[in-house]
């Protein structure tokens, strides 16, 4: 069965009528996959539905003191199948954790998502394209569902909000995300204290990570290209957990010049996992479809084949051609800042 695309509407629908709900995210979990499917497991255990959040890889430090993030498992228990299962946050069925149950644990599947279609999948599908962030439409899905907005689900959503949107910096911010952000706080987030959870509460180990993730810069294509790599290794002898290298690409785009950059590391399966970040003009989620990834504009991801280094190289030259390709700018001419 092809996944159908449905409404808000019907997806509310779909929600509110299951009783036994199972919530999954993809892997290397982000803000708004954590915050969306703990908003989400808030709304529907407020209407009573037992809701089962199955993160494979647990919830990342920084978003641990959401309320719900005690209660997500990394093991599916046993029982009858769920009413519903819903994938947050995933526009691929290729990034969903290996250990994400088959269609026999539950009688349909409910994508939630706002990345541009790249291989839609599930039973049926609402995507947003113009959502900031999944949380946005978990706010919306509240709406309809009658379900206050809260502090807990305020904070989720906030989570949600400010680390898709790279703290209201990224060309996803409209008035809309403003006057969703300014529902939240009335709703009693507080700014300054999520701020410092979410982005200012590392261990001292991360620092030393920076320092070595920093030392493999290199600049390629008169400068226009940006890599960065993880040693294998480093971050385990560290201690540290994946969610630390969040946001250390941004340090490679932010070199003038620059007009894309990405981050390689060894995964846990052995391939080669690349981020990629864009100023505005270069369409990295093109480069990460082109190597079976995907993504947004300004930022996306794909898997590549090792060994490192091959792999890195591969990157540079890919997008080494798409600057090339780039018309010349004009002076003055900013508008690729609105990709």
């Amino acid at each position: 069965m092809a996944a159908e695309d449905v409404t808000e509407e019907r997806a509310a629908e779909l929600l509110g009528a299951a009783r036994r709900v199972l919530l999954g995210i993809h892997r290397n979990p982000d803000g708004d996959a954590v915050g969306s499917a703990l908003g989400l497991a808030h709304v529907l255990r407020g209407r009573g539905a037992e809701v089962v959040c199955f993160f494979a890889e647990g919830v990342p430090a920084p978003f641990r003191f959401l309320v719900g993030a005690d209660r997500t498992v990394d093991r599916l228990p046993e029982g009858p199948p769920f009413d519903l299962a819903v994938a947050l946050d995933c526009g691929d069925p290729s990034v969903l954790p290996r250990s994400w149950p088959d269609a026999t644990h539950y009688r349909g599947l409910l994508v939630l998502d706002h990345h541009p279609v790249r291989r839609p999948f599930g039973d049926w599908t609402h995507r947003d394209t113009a959502a900031a962030c999944v949380g946005e439409v978990v706010v919306r899905l509240a709406d309809r569902l009658g379900h206050a907005l809260d502090r807990p689900l305020a904070e989720a959503v906030y989570v949600s909000l400010v680390t898709d949107t790279g703290f209201f910096r990224y060309p996803s911010v409209t008035p809309a995300v403003f006057r969703l952000a300014a529902r939240l706080l009335e709703a009693g987030v507080a700014p300054w204290k999520l701020a410092f959870l979410v982005d200012e509460n590392y261990p001292a180990a991360r620092i030393e990570m920076l320092s070595a993730v920093l030392g493999t810069l290199r600049l390629t294509a008169g400068g226009t290209v940006a890599t960065l790599t993880v040693a294998p290794g480093l971050l385990e002898g560290l201690g540290l957990g994946n969610e630390n290298l969040e946001g250390v690409i941004n340090f490679a785009r932010g070199i003038r010049g620059v007009e894309a950059s990405a981050q390689l590391r060894v995964n846990e399966e052995g391939k080669v996992r690349c981020s990629l970040r864009s100023r505005g003009r270069v369409d990295v989620a093109g480069l990460a479809r082109a190597h079976g990834g995907g993504g947004h504009h300004n930022a996306a991801g794909c898997t590549l084949e090792p060994p490192l280094e091959a792999a890195r190289e591969r990157i540079e030259a890919a997008a080494a051609a798409a600057v090339a390709a780039l018309p010349p700018l004009a002076p003055g001419d900013d508008s690729f800042f609105e990709n």
